[in-house]
């Protein structure tokens, strides 16, 4: 089937390789092909342990139709992860590729979202979100009793409307606004949209997560350490202002509210209720390159964050909310000294607070340290 520099070249991409012939023949054409071949021998029915359809009959049917197929689920590393199968038809046969199986199982069924098309549905709405509309037409608001909700805004962003021009100052938000975005992936927060310079996250919807405070504190955090030390530029001043480096706002309240998706055209993924409000006036109350959190945030995360008690803000038919700064991670359970960071020990006790005894049972809701921390240990989980 193949030259010898053809099968040394197949060896070095990192997917499973195979063709498949009318005579029900499945010839591997790589290295990782090999042994997947060799792990399934001993199964039989060799189409139903590969592909999960019984002939290759069926396997002529999905490549012509361009359809993909979940189907393998291959041990690695001690785990056991599904193949993303595609097919490609020839005269004489099928050509079958598989992406490395590493990885898939914490993306849940990425996979399916391979189109340009389908990429930008699921960047715009919650995975979860997509699903019910697409099944359901509709999606019936929900109430959530326990989520922590994050607003950051830029200081003096009309004076800095004024000075820069347009095409500038779009282009220095769209920088903040995509470090925000890497920030909430990061740490498994949702986007809920951004009005102006105003950015808006809520940690632990559409999927419930006990650590939803503790997490939303720490992209603050992340967000401050990049602001400060990984993205300054030149200074450019005007009119006392530094057109290249902006300070940021951030208030985060923790409490309910209630999700839903509005309106039939042009989907929003919203959230409402006095939570939300609360959230936004600790941004107001804040001060620039600080975190404002309310009473209810440090209540959560006192044991594991320094805060620093400021005040009382009164709030529009709420009442007064007591607020803090949260200034860094508790020196005794930081890695670096400026507090940004959580060492060994504030890992330990954050497995034993969120993750052990199966409080968390679905590992993708964790950030991504926490879930590397947990493949560190033996057996995966606490």
């Amino acid at each position: 089937m193949t030259t010898p520099d053809a099968k040394s070249f197949a060896d070095r991409i990192e997917q499973f390789i195979l063709f498949l012939d009318a005579g029900e023949r499945v010839l591997p054409l790589n290295r990782h092909a090999e042994k997947l071949l060799s792990s399934l021998a001993a199964e039989g029915a060799l189409f139903r342990a590969l592909f999960n359809v019984e002939s290759y009959a069926e396997v002529r049917v999905l490549a012509a139709s361009a359809k993909r197929k979940i189907a393998t689920r291959v041990a690695r590393d001690g785990r056991i992860a599904p193949l993303y199968w595609e097919f490609a038809s020839f005269k004489n046969g099928v050509l079958a590729f598989a992406a490395d199986a590493c990885g898939v199982e914490e993306r849940g069924d990425e996979a399916r979202k391979s189109s340009p098309l389908e990429n930008l549905i699921y960047s715009i709405l919650p995975e979860r979100i997509v699903e019910k509309l697409v099944a359901q037409k509709t999606v019936r608001p929900k109430a959530y009793s326990h989520t922590t909700i994050m607003f950051t805004d830029v200081v003096n962003f009309s004076l800095l409307s004024s000075k820069m021009d347009p095409v500038s100052l779009i282009h220095r938000l769209n920088f903040y606004f995509s470090l925000y975005d890497e920030v909430m992936e990061e740490f498994a927060i949702e986007k809920i949209k951004t009005i102006g310079d105003s950015y808006m996250s809520v940690s632990g919807i559409p999927e419930k997560k006990p650590s939803h405070a503790v997490d939303c504190c720490l992209a603050a955090l992340t967000i401050l350490y990049h602001m400060e030390k990984t993205s300054r530029q030149p200074e450019n001043r005007s009119g006392g202002l530094d057109l290249n480096n902006w300070s940021i706002r951030m208030g985060i309240h923790t409490g309910g509210c209630i999700a839903g998706v509005v309106g039939f055209k042009k989907y929003t993924y919203d959230i409402w209720g006095d939570s939300v409000n609360i959230a936004s006036r600790m941004e107001k109350a804040g001060v620039p390159d600080k975190i404002n959190v309310s009473e209810d945030t440090a209540e959560e995360v006192r044991d594991l964050f320094t805060c620093e008690y400021r005040g009382i803000q009164e709030i529009k038919n709420i009442g007064p909310k007591g607020m803090h700064f949260l200034n860094r991670i508790s020196p005794e359970l930081s890695e670096d000294e400026q507090g940004y960071f959580p060492n060994k020990r504030f890992n330990e006790l954050y497995c034993e607070k969120f993750v052990g005894r199966a409080r968390t049972k679905n590992l993708a809701v964790l950030p991504v340290f926490m879930r590397n921390y947990l493949k560190t240990r033996e057996g995966g989980l606490p």
